[in-house]
Formats: structure tokens, sequence, C-alpha cells
């Protein structure tokens, strides 16, 4: 049985939109963030991109979707910067929702966490 079968989809609930509204507004405000931290040293960060923002669908059509993509790979370029020590992991198959599409990529990323932690 995948996530996807035992969750809710995301967009089934009225507050996943207001959220996801909330997130879009922000974008500029999160990417203001992500050049003003400071440098973590060594501390291992694991970034997980996906492939687009949103996976295309006729709906995306109406969404300035090259817009976001382009601002989510600068704010990703900007978390490879954060530490010595970052990994990214690229998706094969999801967009923004990669709990839902992948979620195996997440659980790839904690074990990488936990291994790199007990290493050092």
């Amino acid at each position: 049985m995948k996530a996807r079968d035992t969750y809710c989809v995301p967009g089934c609930r009225p507050k996943h939109w207001l959220t996801m509204a909330r997130e879009i507004i922000n974008l500029d405000t999160s990417s203001k963030q992500v050049r003003v931290a400071n440098n973590f040293g060594a501390l291992p960060i694991i970034s997980i991109k996906a492939n687009s923002f949103f996976k295309p669908a006729l709906w995306t059509n109406f969404i300035p979707l090259k817009s976001a993509n382009k601002l989510r790979d600068s704010m990703h370029e900007q978390i490879m910067k954060l530490s010595t020590n970052c990994t990214q992991l690229q998706t094969k198959n999801s967009g923004h929702f990669i709990w839902v599409d992948e979620p195996e990529i997440i659980s790839t990323a904690v074990k990488m966490i936990i291994e790199n932690l007990q290493q050092a």
C-alpha cells in the first residue's frame, strides 16, 4: 500500500488550498530568508528537489509554473551553499508533494542524515 492510499492526497481539504496560497504568496520571502541565512558549517543537510514545482496538468497552464520553478531552483542553489556537508536528492516522479508522490525518498534522506551523524 502506498502512502497516497492511506492519507488524504493534497487538495482534498480546504486548509490545503489556504496553506498552498500562503506558500506561493511567500515564495519571495522564503527566498530572502535563504539568502540571509548564515553558513551552517558542516551541518548535514539533505535538499530534496522535485522535477517541477507542480506536476504538469491542465490546471498548471493557468499558473506561472516557469517562474515558480525558476525561483525554486534558485532557492535550492542557495540551500546547497548553507553547509559544506550538503547533498541534493533529485526526485524522479514528484512535484512539490514529494511525501505523497515518492515518500521513500524522505526515508532515504533521513537515513542519510542519521548515517552522517553516526560517522561524525
